[in-house]
Parts: C-alpha cells; structure tokens; sequence
C-alpha cells in the first residue's frame, strides 16, 4: 500500500525505532487491505518532550475520519505521561460513484456510474465497489452526479408493485385456501408486503413471484 504523510515528525534522536516508524507501521498494520491508500494528520503533537512510544495495543480506535493513538509521552525532566495522540484520516477506495443526476426510484444502469479512489472516512453507510453490485437494484431517493452510492440509497427492484393484482394463499397443514386481491405496496421477491382482499381486510404476505403472495398474518 501507497501512502502519502502529510506531516512530517522532527523526531531527531530517537534512533531505529522512532516513533515515526512506529506509528507508520501502526496505521499500515490495520489498514493494509482494507483500502486503496490513505492520508494521515497528527492534529497536535506534544508541546515538550524528549521522545515519544507507541504504546502496544491490539486495538485501532477508528471513529469516522479520526484515529485515537495511546502514546507514551517521555518529557526532558523524566517524567512519563500516557496520553492520546488524535490522528486525522483519509481513507481511499475504489467504490461506484454516480456519473449523473440518478432520479428517484429509477433502475440503475452500468452507464449511470463508473468506479473511482476516493476518499470514504466521512461517508456515512456502506459504499459499493463495484458494478455487479447494481444490478436489479433501483434508487430509494434522488441521487446526485459525483455522490457515493451506499447501500441506504438503493433497494431491489420491485416484482410486484402497488396496485397490482396478486394471488393470495393461505397455508396450514395439508390445507391451503386461495383468493384474489390486491398489492398495497411495492415489493421485491421474498418482501412482505401488505394486500387487500375483496372484502377489505388486510393481510401481511410474502412474495414469492410477480404474481403470487404466501399469507404470514
């Protein structure tokens, strides 16, 4: 992994095992495959001191773009002091972005997004990475050109839609009752989804193609 330091450490004197060193491997250690490259920031390094330790830890305290560094602080007078050093993160990776303005619940198409490295430290739900990952899918909300494409703003496409009439079945034991009504809302295949029989009552079934529906409640 490639990764460009913003900040460099005057950490003269503190020989082989600087805490440069170590906090470079402390980063690459738990975010080696996970993405493409990253950026680091020290937001504040220490006012006076004689040297610097990472103190050892099995634990990477990510929250959102900000890494929390346990650190052992050696001071000129001897004194040594535990603390934390706030590391500010870029995190880059190659997920699917949107090329343009994506309209609400329209189906997306390869040509409606391209794959780009950006920076996702501050983006809230779960990008996708890659094409395949569109595929029967449709926008939940309005989505705009160069926005990520999270899992929030996407859902399957719907099989049974609002509207449409559905065969419902009734199944307990060896016996199983059929009757016709209508879809209340759109549903993608395995959805549950609300129906309305001719005599107005309303049942909970689950789709089990675009024309059936099994009754759960």
């Amino acid at each position: 992994m490639y990764a460009v330091f913003l900040i460099i450490l005057s950490l003269i004197g503190q020989g082989k095992n600087s805490f440069n060193d170590e906090l470079n491997n402390y980063l690459k250690k738990n975010l080696s495959g996970k993405f493409e490259d990253y950026e680091y920031q020290i937001l504040q390094m220490p006012k006076s001191y004689d040297k610097i330790k990472l103190l050892a830890t099995n634990d990477f305290n990510l929250s959102g773009n900000m890494v929390y560094v346990p650190i052992k602080i050696f001071q000129k007078n001897s004194r040594v002091i535990e603390s934390i050093l706030s590391v500010k993160l870029k995190i880059f990776k190659k997920v699917v972005v949107a090329s343009k303005d994506i309209l609400t619940r329209r189906q997306l198409e390869d040509n409606d997004f391209c794959i780009k490295k950006v920076d996702i430290s501050q983006v809230l739900g779960i990008p996708l990475t890659s094409l395949n990952d569109i595929k029967s899918l449709r926008s939940k909300e309005f989505i705009k050109s160069g926005e990520i494409l999270t899992k929030d703003l996407v859902e399957r496409m719907p099989i049974i839609k609002a509207g449409d009439p559905v065969t419902a079945k009734y199944i307990e034991s060896n016996v199983i009752i059929s009757f016709n009504a209508l879809s209340r809302q759109d549903g993608a295949l395995g959805d549950v989804i609300t129906i309305i029989a001719k005599d107005k009552r309303l049942y909970k079934a689950k789709i089990v193609d675009s024309k059936n529906v099994i009754i759960i409640e």
